[in-house]
């Protein structure tokens, strides 16, 4: 089931960070929306619930794959969260889970800005396997709708797609906005780390990429029309 949630509203945007480590608020509420003149834009978590990561792995042969997507979660199991900064300028919280063989901790930071836009999340992962996993492969995977809910949503889970190198991006232009709207862009970026960013994808809505290795059903070429898809960084 997916986990309770704490929701910050802040001066420009809205968001939603899960117990288990998703940014995601529960079914009526924003995972991430900005505040506008005319209104609220949702951006993520009304309609599927889906953000969160993939951690896929082989230990001694074998092979494991193991997610939590806040509406999907396989393998992994949540120990602990806690909220160390909620102040007027910023929400610091903390979640801490386990794979269910135990091998892998994840840790996870969410820097929210509450004068700006932007979600930072630090993902920390400790190998507590006392073996060597080889094949290891980490996904951030999340559906972003850039203004289907929300008092001002109208695009009805419509977006244009593109990527690039270590970013994967949905937007709509002006151009498609209804007469008062607008159109905006929601950007997935990868930051630098110890290990190098193996790619970035769009894929279709509803093929599951969290649960598998690979990535099925991509949008191409991009950029796109107007579709829904999901970003993948891995």
């Amino acid at each position: 089931m997916p986990s309770p949630t704490t929701v910050v509203t802040g001066v420009r945007a809205k968001w939603g960070v899960s117990d288990c480590g998703q940014l995601m608020g529960q079914p009526a509420e924003a995972g991430i929306a900005s505040i506008e003149p005319e209104g609220v834009y949702e951006h993520l978590a009304i309609g599927v619930l889906e953000e969160g990561f993939t951690l896929a792995y082989k230990a001694g042969g074998g092979d494991n794959v193991k997610y939590d997507v806040y509406g999907s979660s396989s393998g992994i199991n949540c120990i602990s969260h806690n909220i160390c900064r909620d102040n007027a300028d910023e929400l610091v919280k903390v979640t801490e889970s386990v794979t269910d063989d135990g091998f892998i901790t994840i840790r996870q930071t969410f820097i929210i800005s509450k004068n700006g836009t932007r979600v930072v999340i630090r993902m920390d992962l400790s190998n507590c396997a006392k073996r060597d996993l080889d094949d290891f492969l980490v996904k951030r995977y999340a559906d972003i709708d850039v203004d289907t809910g929300g008092t001002a949503g109208w695009a009805n889970f419509q977006a244009r797609w593109d990527k690039n190198r270590d970013s994967v991006f949905t937007y709509n232009l002006d151009g498609d906005a209804p007469k008062g709207k607008r159109g905006h862009v929601v950007n997935m970026v990868a930051m630098p780390s110890d290990l190098p960013l193996e790619g970035t994808y769009v894929g279709k809505l509803g093929s599951k990429q969290y649960a598998s290795r690979d990535n099925p059903d991509l949008l191409s070429p991009l950029p796109t029309g107007r579709t829904d898809g999901d970003g993948i960084l891995q």
